[in-house]
Parts: C-alpha cells; structure tokens; sequence
C-alpha cells in the first residue's frame, strides 16, 4: 500500500500533466513537421568508395587508347592516397578506369588529389578533352524513362516507300526535338542532373568523294579536308575604333547550307577552279545508327532521365510526369493529400511555381510533333511507393494486432486505448530524429519502425499492468499510477536499454552492411526511446487523469446538473427528466439575479456613504452615475455569452451523445461477436497454462536430458546454415523484369533488331505485359560489357503490378520456355 496522498510527492507527469500533456503534443507537431520533411527513397543511400576516371579519345582503337591513355593515367593514379585497388577498361574511342578506396576514406579529398594527379598528365595531341571524375554509385539508375513515339508506319499516307521515308523523318523530328528542347529544358529543372537521349534518327551531311576524279586531278583526301576545314570557320579580325567607338571585327565563314557546302574550292590548279561537287556527291543523309529503341512494336526515341543524388526520387518522377503529360491514377492517399493541400491554401510562392511548371508543360508538348505519345518505360518511384505503402499497411495491421492481443488478455478497453494512443505518438515522435539524422523513408527505415512496434508495446504494457495491479490492491487511481510506475521504471529502463545495445552497434558497421542497416539499427534504436518516454511518462500521466476527468465533469452542465438535483429529491428517472427544464430555469434565474447584484456591488456600495464626507459621498455618487450604464451593458453582454455557451454545450452534450451510443452500439455489436472467440482464447490459454505447468515439473527432474537434446537441435541448425544461400538483398519482384538476348559477336544492328523483335512479339502476345521497351545497341562514348551491338535488352512492365509481382516468376519461366524454342542465342 502506498503512504497517505498527502505525504506523497508524486511524479512529474502527474504532478504536471498540462506540462507533460503539452510536451508530447509538442513531439506530435514536430515529429508530423519531420515527417513531411522525409525523402522517400527504396533503398538507403549506398555510396561505394569508388571514383572513375573517364578519358575520351575518338576514333582510337582499343589497343591505341590502352598505350596512350590509360596505361600513363595508371602510372599517375597509382600513388593516391587511400586505394585499395585500380582496375581499367579501354574500349573504341573510350578509357575507363576504377579506383576502389577503403572505406574509411574521405571521398571529397580523394577526389581532390585524384584532380592533381590528373594535372600532372600529358595527354597526346588528338585528346582535345580532359579527362574527368565520376563518383560511381551503385543507384545511378535512371529515375525515370520514357519513350516518345509516333504513328505508325501505316497511319503514314502515300505508297510503302512514301510511308518508309515519311516514317523516318518523323523519327528524325523526334530525336531533333528532345535534343534541342526537351533535354535543355528539363536539365534546367530543379533535382534533375542530366537527361540522355537515345534512338530515333539523326541527320549528317554526306561528302562521298570519287577516287577516280581526285587522281585525275591529281589531288588527294587531305587536300578536300584541309579545303573544308580551313573555309568552315569563323576568325576574329581584332578590333576597330572609330571615334569614340570600338567595333570588333570578326569574319563570318561557317557554312549555313549543303550548297555551300558543294560550293567549297577545293583547288586551284592553272587558274582553274575545282569546286567540292566536282569531285564528290553532297547531300544530306542519315547518320549511322548505334542504338535502336522499340516500344510496343515500333521505333521510339527514349529519354533517360537521372536525379540529382541528394534529391527525393518521388518528387522528382512525379514532377517529371506532370511536366510531360503522363497521366496516372492517383492513389487514395494523394487524393487525400491534395484535399488538405488545397482546403490549406497555397503561398503565393508555390502558385507562381505552379503556373511556370504548367506553362513549363505546355511548352514541351509544344516543341514535339503532333500525334506523339508518351509512355513510360520505367519509373523507380512506382516501385518504391508501393513498397513503402505496403510497409505502412504492415506497420499499422501489425499495430492493430498487437491492440487486439492486449484487449483478449487484459479484457479493459480504457487499458487497450491507452496503449492505443502510446503507439502513434512513439510512431511520430521517432520521425524526429529520424529527420536530424537526415534518415530517409525507406524499406530498411521502415522495416525498422514496424519491428519497433511490436517492441515499443512492452514497456506501455508492463507500465500499465503495474499500475492495474496497484489499483488491485486498493490503491487510489493517482497513488496508483505514481506506485506502478516507480515499482517497474527501472525494469522497463535496463530492458529497453538493452534491445537498444543489441540494434545500435550496427550503425557503426563499415562497408555496404553498415549503409544497409544503419537505417534500420537507429529506427528501432529512437522508436525504443521513445516508447521508453511514452510508457514512463505518457502512461502514468494518462492513467491518473481519466477517473479524476469523469468525476470532475460532473454537474458542469445545466442540464445534467438540473438531472443530478431532480434525483437527489428521489424522483425517477422519468420524472427527473420532465424536470430538468425546470429546475434548470429556476437555477438560471437564480444565476442571472445573483449576477446581476454581484455586478452593480460597487455601484451600491458607492452610494452608501452615511459615514463619509460630503466631498466622498459627491464623489461615490457621480462614480455610481458613470459606472452604472456601464456594469448593466457588461451584465448584458455577460448574459448573452453565458445563453450563447449553453446553447452550444447543449449541441455539443448532443453531438457526443450521439457519437457515444454510436460507438457504445457499435463496441456492444463487437463484444457480442468476440464473445465466443474470447472465450474459446481463455478455455486454450487456461489449457495451455496448465499443460505448460506439467511440462515444466516434468522437464525439470530431467534437465541432462533437455541438456543434450537442445545441444543436438543447435547443431543441427549450424549444420544447415552452412547449406542455405547467402546474398546481399534478397531478389525484389517489381512487377516488371528484364530480358537480355546476346547474338554471335559481330552481328550487325539491324540483324539483331530482327533477331530481338521475335522475343518482343512473344512478350506482347502475353495477356499480363503492359508495356515492351527494347534497346538494341550501345551509345557512342560508353563502355560497358552489357551493351554492344549484338545485344538486346529489353524490359517488360506487367499489369497491375502490385497483383502480377505475385506470379511474376511464372509468366518469367513461360516466356524463357517459349523463347527457347525460337532462338539460338543466348537469352
């Protein structure tokens, strides 16, 4: 039992629960604050210790850019700071070369003394380009990718060759818009880095020059190029002053036309004048492809679209989307999101921006062609909206559970919504440091957080049932409180500590591991705290507040007050009800005359002056003059406020008494259908205690015994962990997947197109695929073993992905089976 109330200095949050209730109201609107702040990303920020280091020599060979290139910038490189390894890569035109640090390095100085390593290298005379520094990561994946097509080839008028070659100029429209355009203008775009180009086709004037014509002339290939170089440029002339004036003077020789270009002397032989078109045929023709992109069956150029690394991906994406048109289906969730959002209002700063993205949109719909869509290939905030949805969907069933599981043991529904408010309030509160530790939503974080809830359960429950067995033992609700609290603090405190010691060293793990689950690790670590706060403070705060709340709000209406009077005088339930009305008005009157006599008190007392001087009684009588109109002005403003406040106490007794027996009703329709489970729960537990009780007596006289067979059960279980698989990230199914076909090396594009456009006809037929992209080639200035001419990679995005992601390794084994069967490369 505890000491007398008044010898009792109790807690802090009982004490002070405004305090305390202000403080957690406090966590509620930072921790929402820090929410909205959290970028969304799938996985935590991986960076790797790794820098390349790129050098562009065109039209060299492999072999030339290994001796003239790479092999002196290893010699250079090989003595920075910190690395662990350099591997290279030389390939046409292109070197690459990797350098691996230990992961304790500091990146921004590595790359700087990588920089003056650099300056100390003399690249040959062709090399016009620096070489430059790139920061691999593992996540530079495109944000988003979309293709832009057009009609078909059919919709096309005209014969089959007008149709050919009116379909390839609109293709040609396509790559020219998107590379004068649409790439500069999103590039300009707030989180966007860089937005590559690919497919469609590309314009080049052809000089094809006869052989046979420049021996008769006796001319050579370098004479036409030095003709066409020296008269394709543009010259500074120096300055010219006039006066006052400085003109600069410069000559204007680029060429404008291909008839200027067939215009070009070449030579000048005997005073005769050999022009370029009398040794060679110019016209303007199609350039060399390197890369063909297919969507859907038809030839599309794409566009690769990457974010900065520190933006969020999902504003970024939906930015994009809203910016080209790309209507999608809005969840619930957005729905909801853009209610509030407008039902708040918008700044004036975020309508202007607004009205320049829509304007923004209009123009780049403008700069393509008509009849041109646009389709996504793939887009990474799908993915990771889906998957974040999810695990919120998980975190607030598994939440759900463990409210129900509460209520089945402790059968207290004050006791259950206790807890039920503890859970979201160290859910919120979590989010705050998550936000100082710049830790993103992800599906580590958030994995994290729904393993914290089962966890943050405990210590609301321990400190609960402590105070429940307190009140057991006929403690008052607030001794109660004070006593269960103190008796378990110290017990919930080491517990909790030491979940933490087990989850926090992790985030000082080096390597990918530690990048991986460092998230993770401080989640459950801050969730922990602050269901440690909640349960020591928040608990006992709320539990000696909920008697004292009812009993206090007794009698403080009217009505319910005119109710309590009518059963004091031992009238029913009925008649006390008929007599409310007047009882109430009874009492208003009473009130009002009362008030009214209290508020001219001083008028009154300044009138009675028989005790004083006739100077005081002129001046209380002219005070009472003055005063008087305004204390009854105040009495009747104080009137109307008070009719004003039971009116509205009277709708809002209504009001909750019509949301209470709605509730009441629906909790007794709840009971009445739990009744059976709850009891069949309490007749298994009941059984399972006491075979739990027999099992124990019985283990107990034979622990050797139990000794060995938990020794065989643990080698056993060693024994197959060496067998299972091991890997970093476990397979993730995206509701989309990728095909990779490789042809003999030295096929041709367009022989591979063909050969690929068979596998895409058969992912079409499927009535599951939504979407086929496929892009055959390699980009000119890239290397890479997984791009090449005689490969393609096609990616194939499902319907309804959240469904078809279930069976997708189904549709996966049928389509290999059928492409098997009509081809011989290897898929």
């Amino acid at each position: 039992m505890s000491a007398p109330k008044e010898q009792r200095e109790y807690r802090l949050p009982i004490r002070r629960p405004v305090t305390t209730a202000m403080i957690f109201l406090t966590m509620v609107v930072f921790g929402m604050k820090s929410y909205q702040g959290l970028s969304i990303n799938l996985m935590p920020d991986i960076s790797y210790p790794t820098l390349t280091v790129r050098t562009e020599y065109e039209g060299a060979a492999p072999q030339d850019v290994e001796k003239l290139v790479t092999r002196p910038l290893e010699e250079v490189l090989s003595i920075v700071g910190g690395m662990e390894e350099i591997s290279s890569a030389s390939a046409p035109g292109v070197s690459e070369i990797v350098l691996e640090f230990t992961w304790d390095t500091d990146m921004n100085l590595a790359m700087q003394e990588v920089r003056d390593q650099l300056d100390q290298y003399t690249p040959p005379q062709e090399i016009t380009e620096k070489p430059i520094i790139l920061r691999f990561d593992p996540t530079l994946d495109p944000a988003l990718r979309v293709a832009v097509t057009g009609p078909k080839l059919e919709d096309f008028p005209g014969s089959r060759e007008e149709q050919r070659i009116a379909y390839e100029q609109y293709l040609t429209d396509i790559r020219e818009a998107c590379e004068r355009h649409i790439k500069s203008d999103l590039e300009g775009e707030v989180g966007i880095a860089q937005v590559n180009v690919k497919g469609g086709r590309e314009k080049e004037i052809e000089i094809q020059v006869d052989t046979n014509r420049l021996n008769n002339l006796n001319l050579s290939l370098q004479t036409v190029n030095g003709a066409l170089a020296q008269q394709n440029i543009n010259l500074s002339g120096g300055s010219l002053r006039e006066g006052k004036t400085e003109y600069l003077v410069r000559t204007l020789n680029e060429y404008e036309s291909v008839g200027e270009i067939s215009d070009t002397i070449v030579a000048r032989p005997e005073g005769n004048t050999i022009r370029l078109r009398d040794v060679a045929n110019v016209r303007m023709g199609d350039k060399e492809r390197d890369t063909i992109v297919r969507m859907n069956g038809r030839e599309a150029v794409e566009l690769e679209i990457f974010k900065d690394g520190d933006a969020n991906t999902v504003q970024v994406c939906a930015k994009l989307r809203d910016l080209l048109g790309i209507v999608e289906e809005e969840t619930a969730l957005q729905r909801m999101q853009k209610q509030v959002r407008m039902a708040r209002g918008v700044s004036e700063e975020e309508a202007e921006e607004e009205l320049r993205q829509d304007e923004l949109a209009k123009t780049l719909r403008s700069r393509l062609p008509d009849d041109t869509e646009l389709t996504i290939i793939s887009d990474q905030s799908r993915f990771i909206v889906g998957s974040i949805r999810e695990v919120q969907r998980t975190a607030v069933v598994g939440g759900l559970l463990a409210l129900l599981i509460l209520y089945a043991f402790l059968r207290d529904m004050r006791s259950t919504l206790i807890i039920g408010v503890a859970i979201p309030i160290s859910v919120i509160a979590t989010f705050i440091p998550m936000f100082a530790r710049d830790i993103s939503l992800n599906i580590m974080s958030l994995g994290g957080l729904a393993l914290g809830i089962g966890m943050l359960v405990d210590n609301s429950i321990v400190v609960l049932e402590s105070i429940f067995r307190c009140r057991e033992e006929g403690d008052e609700i607030v001794d109660a409180a004070d006593r269960g609290t103190r008796e378990v603090g110290s017990a919930v405190t080491a517990s909790t500590l030491t979940t933490i010691a087990v989850f926090l060293p992790i985030a000082f793990v080096e390597g990918v591991a530690g990048q991986l689950f460092r998230d993770q690790a401080l989640t459950v670590t801050f969730s922990l705290i602050a269901s440690l706060i909640a349960a020591l403070y928040l608990i006992p705060m709320i539990a000696s507040r909920v008697r004292e709340a009812g009993e206090s709000g007794r009698g403080a209406l009217w009505f319910v007050r005119a109710y309590g009077e009518a059963r004091e005088k031992d009238y029913g339930v009925v008649a006390s009800v008929g007599r409310i009305i007047p009882i109430a008005w009874k009492n208003k009157r009473e009130g009002a005359v009362n008030r009214f006599t209290n508020t001219l008190e001083p008028v009154r007392n300044a009138w009675k002056s028989e005790d004083k001087s006739a100077i005081a009684k002129l001046a209380g009588r002219v005070f009472g003059s003055i005063a008087a109109p305004i204390l009854v002005v105040a009495y009747v403003a104080q009137e109307i406020l008070f009719s004003i406040g039971s009116i509205l106490a009277l709708l809002l007794f209504l009001f909750v008494a019509i949301v209470g027996g709605t509730v009441y009703g629906i909790w007794t329709v709840i009971r009445l259908i739990l009744w059976l489970p709850l009891k069949a729960f309490d007749v298994s537990f009941n059984a399972l205690r006491a075979f739990y009780e027999v099992f124990l007596r019985t283990t107990l006289q034979f622990g050797p015994v139990l000794v060995v067979i938990v020794g065989l059960i643990a080698w056993h279980a060693f024994s197959t962990a060496n067998d299972l698989g091991q890997e970093l990230i476990p397979p993730l199914k995206q509701g989309e997947f990728g095909i990779r076909m490789e042809a003999p090396p030295g096929t041709r594009l367009e022989e591979t197109t063909a050969q690929a456009q068979t596998i895409e006809a058969i992912a079409m037929a499927y009535p599951d695929v939504e979407t086929v992209a496929m892009q055959v080639g390699q980009e000119r200035g890239k290397t890479g073993g997984d791009e090449g001419e005689n490969i393609a990679k096609l990616t194939v995005l499902l319907r309804d992905p959240e469904e078809t992601s279930q069976y997708q390794d189904r549709i996966v084994e049928e389509l290999r089976e059928h492409v098997a069967q009509v081809t011989s490369n290897e898929v």
